[in-house]
């Protein structure tokens, strides 16, 4: 063989080091419920971008939206026996194995958006708590960041909402979680859990009528079309996490898991960010969509739900968690 021959070999071999194969490449299989646009989804990809780059292409983030994988719970189920890798969700899909995570369903429980933030910065004692909560129950699931989704707000077909006993009554969806149900029951609604991909239908089909959700969630799933009816409550700050198996997690380099949780700290206040520019950008659109947008009482929901935040930490063990997000 010629030294100009060998010269060719080693400057292809050389060359073709820069470039992962997708066969090379290692694939996180990342699901979420929601669509586009969505400040989860936002996160997501900001996700993607970020471990991309960092590890040259060796590590691929596959994201699946708009609940291809299944249904929150259907997706920790899978996370847990390894056929999926990463979940964005809100945290009361993990709080039947991480109880801990209810808390979250306190309506009113930050005061305002700097709380919020306070409380999800991968440094805040609220964030260690969680990680070890998590890390503890057996769940399985690494938490790697806390995150936004927008503000929470109340939605109907029923007519407009003004004033909490404008609920009485009413058929509500909730989540899975007890608090997020005695929070709706103590204005009156008569609650049901259904899973976020059988919302439409069920609003449809008359088995709620009522349904409680982010702005960019109502927006980006087309929730309007069935429940025109908004009411400005601002109940939540949906609080939300970043996800990944343990087992997965493990198996990566020091250096890799390093990449990924700091991409996912990233992708958190991204997505934090996003949620409160598509809260403003969205709800301006809602009139031409046919959307009735009212105003309410807001101390009168206040007043029947904050007297539940000290109730439910004494009755879980939570005083002193309760105490440090107030204090924040």
């Amino acid at each position: 063989m010629t030294k100009r021959t060998l010269s060719r070999l080693a400057l292809v071999a050389a060359t073709s080091m820069l470039f992962i194969s997708p066969a090379m490449a290692e694939t996180l299989r990342l699901g979420t419920v929601v669509s586009a646009p969505h400040p989860w989804i936002d996160a997501a990809e900001a996700f993607k971008a970020e471990v991309a780059e960092a590890t040259d292409g060796r590590i691929n983030v596959q994201i699946f939206p708009g609940g291809q994988l299944g249904n929150d719970q259907t997706m920790v189920d899978e996370i847990r026996i390894g056929t999926t890798d990463m979940i964005i969700g809100g945290v009361m899909n993990i709080s039947p194995y991480t109880p801990e995570f209810e808390i979250f369903s306190l309506n009113y429980l930050f005061e305002d958006m700097d709380k919020f933030q306070a409380a999800t910065s991968p440094e805040s004692p609220v964030f260690d708590y969680f990680d070890n909560a998590m890390q503890t129950s057996g769940v399985g699931l690494k938490l790697l960041s806390l995150t936004g989704g927008g503000t929470r707000n109340l939605s109907t077909n029923t007519g407009p909402v003004t004033q909490p006993s404008d609920m009485q009554g009413v058929k509500m969806r909730v989540t899975g979680s007890r608090l997020d149900a005695d929070m709706w029951q103590s204005v009156g609604a008569l609650t049901t859990s259904l899973p976020w991909t059988e919302i439409y239908t069920g609003l449809q089909t008359g088995v709620v009528g009522a349904f409680e959700s982010t702005i960019s969630g109502y927006y980006s799933s087309r929730l309007y079309e069935v429940a025109p009816y908004h009411a400005k409550t601002e109940h939540q700050v949906m609080m939300s996490h970043i996800s990944i198996s343990e087992n997965r997690f493990n198996r990566f380099s020091e250096e890799d898991q390093a990449i990924i949780l700091k991409a996912a700290q990233n992708a958190g206040e991204f997505g934090t960010e996003k949620g409160v520019e598509y809260d403003a950008e969205f709800i301006q659109e809602f009139e031409e969509l046919g959307v009735t947008v009212t105003e309410v009482d807001k101390q009168a929901f206040i007043d029947a739900v904050v007297p539940l935040h000290d109730e439910f930490a004494e009755e879980r063990g939570l005083t002193e968690l309760l105490e440090t997000i107030r204090n924040l």
